[in-house]
């Protein structure tokens, strides 16, 4: 259920950070993927806009837009203007973009003026392995690589976070995605290594897909080695330390968060802030939230 806009919401006070997912939508088909069913409607321009407009009157500094695929969205480039601009205290919040890089240059030059950060996957130096777990349109790792350098060499305020989520499909070759990056000026700020996460479709997947916490320091512990050798900050998320960390607003408007069991659905996010229900820190960990954000999207 969706309030009239014309309908007033109290003030509130929102967790310092967000992750939007306005759409389920995407246009590949990846196996391990932990965002919304594909199938799910998509948040519509008016709404997708007064979340944003929420999520500005409450303080939020920094948004994670991501999916689903956030690129397809007709609206996307209003979006990110609307939840780029000043806080209410002057401050701009850091406006990150994930996506899978596969929107067109044309495209994402009409978003990229308003972003602080972008993300984009990078799965393995393998080719067939990351064709594997990057699936539904190819050639995707060289579309990935020529956008990381475009926004590296013509968009220097965009700061870049490169991801790679770990499975029993490219343990082997996670760890060396950096020697596909041959030019230091092209290295993203941060390289963060996901331990994937057992949620939505790689619920689906996690008995061939998975692998176990011992498996997974290793690779941990061999892409720390890459990253060193190249001076790129390495950060990790682990589903033992997601509890508390995430504040989720998916496409039809519901409040999710992640407790030792997965996501959880919490609500409406507008029938909980017109009731006064809203309470962020009975919902997740404030220190979490912000050390999550922090860390993996630093202030410049």
């Amino acid at each position: 259920m969706r309030l009239p806009a014309s309908v007033e919401l109290p003030p509130v006070r929102l967790p310092a950070f967000v992750d939007l997912r306005p759409i389920g939508r995407c246009n590949l088909d990846c196996p391990f993927c932990f965002g919304p069913r594909h199938d799910v409607p998509s948040m519509d321009e008016e709404t997708a806009l007064r979340v944003a407009s929420v999520l500005r009157d409450g303080g939020v500094r920094g948004v994670v837009i991501s999916g689903g695929e956030p690129t397809l969205l007709p609206y996307l480039p209003d979006l990110v203007r609307e939840l780029s601009a000043p806080l209410p205290d002057g401050r701009r919040p850091r406006v990150v973009l994930s996506t899978n890089g596969l929107a067109p240059l044309r495209a994402m030059e009409r978003v990229l003026p308003g972003l602080s950060w972008i993300a984009l996957p990078l799965e393995s130096k393998d080719g067939a392995e990351h064709k594997l777990m990057r699936t539904g349109v190819a050639p995707h790792r060289d579309k990935v690589l020529g956008l990381l350098r475009e926004v590296r060499k013509n968009h220097q305020h965009v700061r870049v976070k490169l991801g790679t989520v770990v499975t029993r499909l490219n343990t082997k070759g996670a760890p060396d995605v950096l020697d596909l990056i041959e030019d230091d000026g092209s290295l993203p700020h941060v390289w963060k290594v996901y331990q994937m996460s057992e949620t939505n479709y790689g619920a689906d997947n996690r008995d061939w897909l998975s692998i176990g916490d011992d498996e997974f320091e290793d690779v941990v512990a061999r892409c720390q080695e890459a990253a060193d050798r190249r001076g790129v900050p390495l950060r990790v998320y682990r589903n033992s330390t997601r509890t508390g960390s995430y504040f989720f607003v998916d496409p039809d408007c519901e409040v999710v968060v992640v407790d030792e069991g997965g996501e959880r659905r919490t609500g409406n996010l507008f029938e909980r802030l017109a009731r006064g229900t809203l309470r962020p820190a009975e919902l997740i960990t404030p220190a979490r939230n912000a050390e999550n954000f922090d860390g993996t999207y630093p202030d410049a």
